[in-house]
């Protein structure tokens, strides 16, 4: 079929944006629904497969110190606790079983939240600092294009009916727009010079009710959560990594003490951007520094401990962060863009100005990494967030348009490109394929985990433990 103009829906089969809203904001939804299951899923997982470490170095430092003033034993008790239900397996309760469950994962999960913690600060700075590198600028009230951004970003707050966000220009030929900030009250509308000079006032009133739609839509915060999500999965895998190959743990401590230093804006966006593509830039230092021999040195010895707790738990957090989260997470990202372009359509009642102006930008780009989350188009640039997911966080152009079409724009799609039926079928054997795959992955990851705990934690920790006391 050749390239057609739309709309190709009668009056009766058009979708009023109020629809559309509901319907985009439902889908939006149920995936995030699944995904934040997944999350605390894995979280608890990579908890539970870590505790072992954090029981053993604070039981052990509890024995110490006993030497010297009566401390509890922490490990006897532990270690009872885990014997009864062993012996007592087939009349153990469900209540029982979850009791248990919580304390074999109570020090990863205090250890989860507190690297949470740590890196929501960082993705703040990383954004605030980034934005600072910009050179941005307000806009000046005396030329035209500038004075009539200001006016329709004001238009469509009050439309919304939200705080009037910060507007700044970034004088640079691309054409494109986005949105950035640590929370909904501090937003600013980011608009390049080249955006400015290509739309008129229609198309870019258009264009900042799909941003002001991003912010009333609370995308500014979820983007956030997405960041701070990936990067302690990221962050799990890049400490995996160093415990194996030590050049490798020496550049990721180099960055994170730099960026754990307040307003490090350069090296928190360095950080971020690593650790949300955990096994996107990971290169291996062996050969320029580590030990090639076949002898293991007093270092790697010390460092066997860690293999069960943190080098399993690390590569599992990367796989399933690669496999798993990111996919999910495009897919939602997919769903609030679609979200925010019916809300432009709401704000303006005018969905041909929004179709024209995605026109204009076409598959957009030119932006910095740090909020390529954020734009009004973007296309397939690498190194931003979500960027490593085999799922394009932005929808296709066309389908964007087709949307419109929906809505009442009149729009020219490119030839539609059908797969054949045996391709759909094969594309599902396989992604049923690859599921049954990586959920066998994991089970064996979480088995290998425990027999190198038990192994290298667990049994020097016993026998120090039984010295000591």
């Amino acid at each position: 079929m050749s390239a057609a103009e739309l709309p190709l829906w009668t009056a009766e089969e058009r979708e009023s944006f109020f629809a559309a809203i509901a319907r985009h904001r439902r889908a939006a939804w149920q995936v995030s629904a699944v995904a934040g299951v997944c999350v605390a899923i894995l979280a608890f997982v990579v908890a539970t497969l870590t505790s072992p470490l954090f029981y053993a170095v604070i039981g052990l430092l509890l024995d110490v110190i006993n030497l010297v003033v009566p401390m509890p034993d922490l490990l006897g008790t532990v270690g009872a606790m885990l014997s009864h239900a062993v012996d007592n397996i087939e009349t153990q309760s469900v209540g029982s079983w979850l009791q248990l469950a919580i304390i074999a994962a109570l020090p990863g999960l205090v250890a989860v939240f507190i690297v949470l913690l740590t890196l929501r600060r960082i993705v703040r700075e990383a954004e605030e600092g980034g934005a600072q590198e910009l050179a941005l600028r307000a806009p000046n009230l005396s030329v035209l294009s500038e004075q009539r951004l200001a006016n329709v970003v004001a238009e469509m707050a009050l439309a919304a009916n939200i705080k009037m966000p910060k507007v700044a220009i970034i004088d640079t030929p691309v054409v494109n727009a986005a949105v950035y900030g640590p929370d909904d009250e501090t937003v600013t509308v980011l608009v390049s010079t080249g955006l400015l000079e290509k739309l008129d006032r229609a198309r870019m009133q258009a264009v900042a009710g799909h941003l002001v739609g991003l912010i009333a839509n609370g995308d500014v915060v979820q983007g956030m959560r997405v960041a701070q999500t990936l990067s302690l999965f990221g962050f799990v895998a890049r400490l995996s990594d160093g415990i194996v190959d030590p050049p490798a743990w020496s550049r990721l401590w180099q960055t994170l003490r730099v960026a754990l230093k307040p307003g490090a804006s350069s090296a928190d966006s360095r950080l971020i951007l690593e650790l949300t593509n955990p096994f996107g830039n990971a290169q291996s230092s062996r050969s320029a520094g580590g030990n090639t021999s076949n002898q293991m040195t007093w270092r790697e010895w010390i460092r066997m401990p860690l293999f069960g707790p943190v080098v399993i738990s690390g590569f599992f957090g990367g796989m399933v962060s690669t496999f798993l989260l990111e996919p999910l997470l495009a897919l939602i990202w997919r769903r609030r863009k679609y979200l925010a372009d019916a809300i432009a359509v709401q704000l303006t009642r005018d969905p041909q100005a929004l179709s024209d102006a995605l026109g204009d930008v076409g598959n957009g780009g030119g932006f910095p990494a740090w909020c390529s989350h954020m734009l009004v188009a973007g296309g397939a640039r690498r190194g931003g967030l979500l960027s490593g997911s085999s799922v394009p966080m932005y929808p296709a152009h066309d389908k964007r348009l087709k949307a419109l079409a929906r809505m009442g724009a009149t729009v020219v799609l490119s030839a539609p490109r059908r797969m054949p039926l045996w391709a759909q079928l094969l594309v599902g054997v396989l992604g049923v394929v690859v599921v049954s795959l990586l959920s066998v992955a994991i089970y064996l990851l979480v088995m290998v985990s425990i027999a190198l705990s038990g192994l290298f934690t667990l049994l020097p920790t016993v026998l120090l433990h039984a010295l000591l006391r």
